[in-house]
């Protein structure tokens, strides 16, 4: 048959692609689940005390990590799904490559 990971070298260079490492990824949707998660506890936290005088930065603060985390989060979805698509255009290119093959001979 073929190798799918020539193919998807090859695809790579002739895009002039970089690969993607599927860890790093995996390790930035977590960290941006993580944080995501610590901004909004930061924010529940600071917004649900019983005092008189709220301390907005904290909220702020919570805010900013909210958003910051998702980004990251889906950041790393993002780059998961490139990578994917990419082994899937690899995979189809190098498929109609063998029938054209065939089908000339």
């Amino acid at each position: 048959m073929f190798d799918h990971k020539q193919a998807l070298a090859d695809l790579h260079t002739k895009l002039g692609y970089t690969r993607l490492n599927r860890a790093l990824c995996k390790l930035e949707i977590v960290l941006g689940l993580t944080t995501a998660g610590s901004g909004l506890f930061l924010g529940e936290w600071t917004l649900a005390r019983n005092t008189t005088d709220v301390q907005w930065s904290f909220v702020a603060a919570g805010l900013a990590l909210f958003v910051l985390g998702s980004y990251f989060a889906l950041a790393g979805h993002r780059s998961h799904l490139y990578q994917s698509g990419n082994e899937l255009t690899a995979y189809l290119a190098e498929m109609i490559r063998h029938n054209d093959k065939g089908k000339r001979e």
